[in-house]
């Protein structure tokens, strides 16, 4: 396991300089740092031009995703330190997709670019080449370490070339992609 004090140094100072911009009264209030995933599993075969993967109506389904809505609840930033990717075709429903496959992911899919957007500034606009996972422990590390706030909406989707649709599998099991995102949360 890597250690992960420079990404947990670098949250700390993204999220005190947030406080910083937005207190207006000083008065200490204390701060509970959590690690935290947050994951969404999507079925893939389909997809073409740009998907919102997230959105008002995404609700919390344990197992397939923890993000409630596009919008994280009031006095709960996030700083966001690392991304994975990973791709299965094995398992006929996204709740019993097998997420320890080597699988690589098809051309259509290593074409697709990953946006994170919060209030028209870009969060992470990545290719999803640049964030699957090699091995079980591999995540991309970002180095912005973007801050996602609180009680604001954000987008979270992907972006397939032009023409490009990702096939339904020939097996009749499903595609799925399952993004992960490693972040330290801050509770108020």
């Amino acid at each position: 396991m890597e250690n992960r004090n420079p990404q947990l140094q670098r949250a700390i100072k993204v999220l005190g300089a947030r406080q910083r911009q937005t207190s207006q009264v000083a008065r200490p209030q204390a701060t509970k740092l959590v690690d935290k995933t947050y994951y969404l599993n999507v079925k893939v075969d389909g997809m073409s031009g740009i998907n919102e993967l997230v959105d008002a109506n995404t609700k919390k389904v344990v197992g397939i995703t923890n993000f409630d809505g596009n919008l994280l609840n009031s006095g709960r930033d996030v700083v966001i330190d690392a991304i994975r990717v990973q791709f299965t075709t094995r398992g006929q429903k996204i709740e019993s997709a097998d997420w320890q496959s080597r699988d690589t992911l098809p051309a259509e899919l290593q074409n697709a670019d990953l946006r994170l957007i919060q209030t028209n500034d870009m969060l992470i606009d990545l290719p999803l080449t640049d964030v699957q996972n090699f091995k079980t422990e591999d995540f991309r590390p970002i180095a912005t370490t973007p801050l996602l706030r609180a009680k604001e909406e954000f987008k979270l989707e992907l972006e397939f070339p032009k023409g490009v649709t990702v096939p339904i599998s020939k097996e009749g099991c499903g595609m799925f992609l399952r993004l992960e995102f490693r972040v330290t949360e801050a509770k108020k």
